[in-house]
């Protein structure tokens, strides 16, 4: 990676939280493995599957506690922004720098011990990808010997941890992390099956002691908002690629509706349907053969799912974010997939709305996506009823795409 790139995210960095009211600071150091996928040993270059490790790191973060009523109905949660360093391998994985942006919400907080869970998103540069890696004059022919994981330097990243904090002297605790860390582009460039890292960290932090509480002791505030109902219609567009040798692009979108219950100031709970379209299935000849997925509808009706889905979201002041978990009701992708041949019935597939299929590899090119998806959706709202959506497509562990785009609510 350039390093005036990093030096200006560390300048940046530091600007920012030396500016900011009410803020601590923390540095840790940590140390994980990487979760077989299928494609990440080899990867790394070994022979079997496998955890691939030891992979570590080291981060330093500021986190902000503004005087928003937003954050007081979170226990007096913080807003925080970080960077980390992640050394993957010295061969073909390198190494990541990730800022982010989180938020720190204490579960448990009493004078001598706290515990939370910190939720983060930001993004992730990586120093080898497949392009790097490849050996001179195989490029775009031969994926054995390089990083068949990532495709881009730029990538997305979502840190989510849970710490433990022991307070040890005026203004410093310690605290010990047990966390997941997600790279991936969202499909954008392939190669991507990206990395899942499970990490234990340790570390210290310091809070200057005009920003402290004498005992730590948080007051609880009454939930005076209304309980009512929410209605939301959202329209997302983005792209995915399939084949890393063919380097095509194919437009993906979704539409959006459903109800939230709003069961408290910082939690609703909805269901709605789901109506997908995916340009990869569009039948069509192909240099490679695999720049699209099969289709076996020339009309392009196999580009069509419509899923059901629950939506859990948190609430935090204007912006929601949460994980929904849907399935399928039309689904003509199934069919083209391959499955038992005991259940076919005259050469072709009929498979029901459930069904057994590997989770582990769901959504990747050439495996069934399987009657599962879930959703990560984070929406902003605006005024005149009108809100922004990111959301990222996934099959567990797989990203199929990710899409912006906009909606209203009632």
């Amino acid at each position: 990676m350039n390093k005036r790139l990093i030096y200006c995210l560390l300048f940046s960095f530091v600007t920012l939280s030396a500016s900011a009211i009410d803020t601590d600071y923390r540095l840790s150091f940590r140390g994980g493995a990487i979760m077989p996928d299928g494609k990440v040993h080899k990867s790394a270059g070994l022979d079997k599957n496998g955890w691939v490790g030891p992979v570590y790191g080291a981060e330093f973060a500021a986190t902000f506690h503004p005087e928003w009523t937003a954050m007081k109905e979170w226990n007096d949660a913080g807003l925080g922004i970080a960077v980390n360093y992640w050394h993957l391998d010295n061969n073909r994985l390198g190494d990541a720098i990730s800022p982010y942006a989180f938020m720190d919400i204490p579960l448990v907080r009493v004078p001598h011990f706290a515990m939370g869970i910190r939720a983060g998103v930001g993004v992730s540069f990586l120093t080898k990808t497949y392009r790097n890696t490849i050996a001179e004059g195989l490029e775009w022919k031969k994926l054995d010997n390089a990083n068949q994981s990532i495709g881009s330097v730029f990538n997305f990243c979502f840190p989510e941890a849970l710490y433990l904090e022991f307070p040890i002297a005026k203004g410093f605790s310690l605290f010990a992390t047990g966390a997941w860390f997600h790279i991936s582009n969202g499909s954008l460039v392939q190669p991507n099956s990206g990395y899942n890292i499970f990490a234990g960290e340790v570390g210290a932090r310091y809070t200057p002691a005009s920003n402290r509480t004498p005992d730590g002791a948080w007051i609880k505030k009454p939930d005076s908002r209304k309980k009512n109902w929410e209605v939301e219609l959202a329209f997302t567009g983005g792209a995915r690629q399939v084949y890393y040798r063919d380097q095509q692009t194919f437009f993906c979108g979704e539409i959006q509706a459903a109800a939230y219950w709003r069961a408290h100031n910082i939690f609703r709970l909805g269901g709605g349907v789901d109506v997908f379209y995916d340009g990869s299935y569009i039948q069509r000849e192909t240099h490679f053969g695999k720049t699209n997925l099969q289709a076996a509808s020339a009309n392009g009706s196999d580009c069509w799912r419509v899923g059901v889905s629950i939506q859990p979201e948190f609430v935090i002041g204007k912006f929601t974010a949460g994980f929904h978990f849907g399935c399928y009701l039309l689904d003509p992708i199934k069919n083209l997939e391959p499955m038992d041949e005991a259940i076919k019935a005259g050469g072709k597939l009929d498979k029901p709305i459930f069904y057994s299929y590997d989770l582990l590899n769901a959504g990747s090119a050439g495996y069934p996506d399987g009657w599962l998806y879930t959703q990560i959706v984070m929406r902003y709202r605006l005024p005149w009823h009108f809100f922004v959506q990111g959301t990222m497509k996934a099959h567990l562990t797989k990203i199929e795409f990710v899409s912006l785009g906009l909606g209203a609510w009632l």
